[in-house]
């Protein structure tokens, strides 16, 4: 604390206090001040400066101290906007409270820079861990948070160059197998795959999955249809006339996001294409929105409070015993049979 003012005790200031006072990132004053970053003299004099003037001071810690739970965990997510990532949200900081947990959601719009400086203002202000929901494969201020021996539990996307850390991820390979095969069962032989960038681990894995049914069911995978780009919605308005236009068009597509089928079916609508008597459309999440479309989507349910009270679980374990073995729980889908998909006009 600073010097106390008619009595009261004034809160110590952070980095996000010294960042913003020198017009700098929190992350560039973290690594500064880690010795991981050499700044320009006029930057460096102006963190400086911001560091002297608040009476900034940082009592030294050893490479990887133990925590101890201070009632406050911190939540980073690409989009709270997003129905999957808020739903998310709400089940952490329902679970959380239970166990008399206070949450700090960040919200990175879904911009590369901002999941760095979130992981960095989130130490900062000394959560004792952090849940992560990215929607990259990298975030190399988590792995040096994580390298630190601060607890953290990745959620929904693998970390693919990181330590070892605890994780909930969805059982993406079996869940494309699932909704693959089912269309594969109702006699569709041209199966187009809407998914997200190829980089993700998930992405790669629902492209496994559905390849390999496919296989199963006597189909090349190269004769297929797929499309790669963004989990949204604007995303699945988009592939539309790719699907319209292929040589030989599909007659069904597995979205590997409900997002992104809805913006299949609110383009097909405007285009005239009767869904499913001209194309079958199955998506991956069970989103609110889901059972109310027109026609309501068959999709795969993610178990999203499945998912949070495992993450929280894991996070209270890591912080009670830091030295307990990494946990990587995989959590199962159910595939959803609703009015989105039907046998190909042709087997009529």
């Amino acid at each position: 604390m600073t010097t106390p003012r008619n009595g009261v005790a004034e809160r110590q200031p952070s980095l996000h206090d010294i960042a913003a006072a020198a017009g700098v990132s929190v992350s560039t004053v973290s690594r500064y001040l880690a010795g991981q970053l050499a700044l320009k003299p006029a930057t460096e004099a102006r963190v400086q400066e911001a560091i002297s003037r608040l009476g900034y001071s940082r009592a030294p810690k050893s490479t990887k101290e133990r925590r101890t739970r201070n009632g406050v965990i911190g939540l980073i997510v690409p989009q709270v906007g997003n129905t999957y990532f808020g739903r998310i949200a709400d089940a952490v900081v329902k679970v959380a409270e239970r166990q008399g947990l206070s949450v700090l959601i960040c919200s990175t719009l879904s911009h590369a820079r901002k999941q760095l400086d979130y992981v960095d203002l989130l130490v900062s202000q000394d959560v004792s861990g952090i849940i992560y929901a990215g929607q990259y494969s990298s975030n190399r201020s988590l792995a040096n948070v994580i390298a630190n021996g601060r607890p953290v539990v990745v959620i929904d996307e693998a970390l693919t160059t990181a330590p070892p850390v605890d994780s909930v991820l969805v059982d993406d390979y079996a869940g494309a197998y699932q909704a693959t095969t089912y269309l594969t069962n109702l006699g569709h032989r041209r199966i187009a795959l809407v998914t997200g960038p190829a980089g993700l681990h998930s992405v790669q894995e629902r492209t496994r999955g559905y390849t390999d049914a496919l296989r199963k069911a006597g189909l090349d995978g190269d004769d297929q249809l797929v499309l790669r780009g963004s989990f949204n919605e604007e995303f699945g308005v988009s592939v539309m006339s790719h699907l319209l236009a292929a040589e030989a068009s599909p007659t069904a597509v597995f979205a590997a996001s409900d997002t992104i089928a809805l913006g299949i079916l609110t383009a097909a609508r405007s285009l005239g294409v009767r869904v499913p008597e001209d194309l079958s459309v199955v998506g991956f999440d069970d989103i609110p929105d889901a059972a109310v479309l027109t026609p309501a989507l068959t999709t795969l349910r993610t178990p999203v409070d499945r998912m949070a009270g495992a993450a929280v679980e894991l996070l209270t374990n890591r912080i009670d015993d830091p030295s307990r073995p990494v946990t990587n729980s995989i959590i199962g889908v159910a595939l959803i049979e609703r009015d989105s998909a039907a046998p190909p006009a042709s087997a009529h």
